[in-house]
């Protein structure tokens, strides 16, 4: 008893530790499913903190090809940490990007994108976490919710 007493300290205090300031990098690769292409991709992310709270993140998602329709989209996205526990985190998002939609019917087609969303990151490791993350894209006739689930690395 006294064995998992002593690891349930150690956790618990490896936890307290796991916090982010200003300044702290992360960078990152997610699974995603695209809504418009119907279809899963990967993406790319690096993350800088600007104050405790508020964190950059810029992006690169690829959808894979399905129906002769792929697509690419690079955004810039802000998030608002908000605790929930020692580690764990919950954030509202907003960004801007571009997305470029290739198929047969349209070809390349670069349109102006706004991000809107919300995402939840659960710390694994002092320098690693889990991110959950749904967003809803604004393109003009691309329209799509993108769901995603990641991990990244902080240093």
């Amino acid at each position: 008893m006294k064995k998992i007493l002593l690891a349930f300290a150690l956790v618990l205090i490896s936890m307290s530790s796991m916090a982010q300031d200003k300044g702290d990098m992360a960078a990152g690769v997610r699974l995603l499913y695209s809504t418009e292409v119907k279809n899963i991709g990967a993406g790319a992310l690096f993350q800088y903190m600007f104050t405790d709270n508020l964190r950059g993140e810029a992006n690169f998602d690829y959808v894979f090809e399905k129906n002769d329709i792929n697509m690419w989209n690079a955004n810039a996205n802000v998030h608002y940490l908000c605790p929930t526990s020692t580690a764990t985190k919950a954030y509202p998002l907003v960004g801007l990007g571009i997305a470029n939609v290739y198929s047969d019917m349209v070809h390349n087609s670069v349109k102006l994108c706004l991000n809107l969303g919300a995402g939840f990151e659960v710390n694994m490791a002092k320098d690693l976490a889990l991110i959950a993350e749904a967003k809803y894209q604004f393109i003009s006739h691309h329209s799509q919710f993108v769901p995603s689930l990641g991990v990244a690395y902080r240093f």
